[in-house]
């Protein structure tokens, strides 16, 4: 019996589900005001004591790694890694924009996907939802609202998503993710650092 948990804490949204052999058993998502450290162990304690579960009972832990919001991705990433290398459970990450958009793999559209930043900027991505994954149209970048929607016009989107119109679907996050190589030198996507 296979058991996932996935967490995101790189927006406005607190993401918090449990997957028990492909179903989904739990989930919270809910906005915040930048009280996501007060309520990430909360909803998992919640989500824990509503399925009789251990965090030791996972076999994986999905994390989403940004970008996004500084304090939050700290957040996320920290209780991850804290239950994968205190109880040795394989630690996976996937990209925070990708979470946004999960819903929609497989569609065969393509996504922009426009996380709010700071005033007037984003975190932007597009993407082409093949069946069986999806491939990038363009790369993740923090730009200017007027840059995103720039980089919108050049390209046939089907489906634009962002802070008011996330598309989550846990079981399609999973396809998403990718193992962790390293936990010890794992750090949030920040995306703006260098610039």
């Amino acid at each position: 019996m296979s058991k996932i948990m996935i967490i995101d804490t790189s927006s406005e949204y607190l993401i918090v589900s449990f997957l028990v052999d492909n179903k989904k058993v739990f989930e919270y998502i809910e906005a915040g005001k930048n009280n996501h450290s007060d309520n990430l162990l909360k909803e998992i304690e919640i989500g824990l004591k509503q399925n009789s579960l251990e965090v030791r009972d996972f076999d994986k832990i999905i994390c989403g790694v940004g970008p996004g919001a500084y304090t939050g991705l700290r957040v996320g990433l920290t209780v991850a890694k804290m239950f994968t290398w205190s109880l040795n459970i394989p630690l996976y990450i996937v990209s925070s924009l990708d979470i946004m958009a999960s819903s929609l793999v497989d569609s065969g559209k393509i996504v922009a996907i426009d996380m709010k930043a700071k005033k007037d900027y984003v975190y932007h991505k597009i993407v082409k939802m093949n069946k069986g994954g999806y491939g990038v149209v363009d790369s993740e970048a923090f730009l200017s609202l007027e840059e995103a929607n720039a980089h919108n016009a050049k390209y046939p989107i089907d489906v634009f998503v962002n802070n008011n119109s996330i598309c989550y679907d846990a079981g399609n996050v999973e396809k998403m993710a990718s193992v962790a190589s390293s936990i010890d030198l794992l750090e949030p996507n920040y995306l703006r650092e260098g610039m």
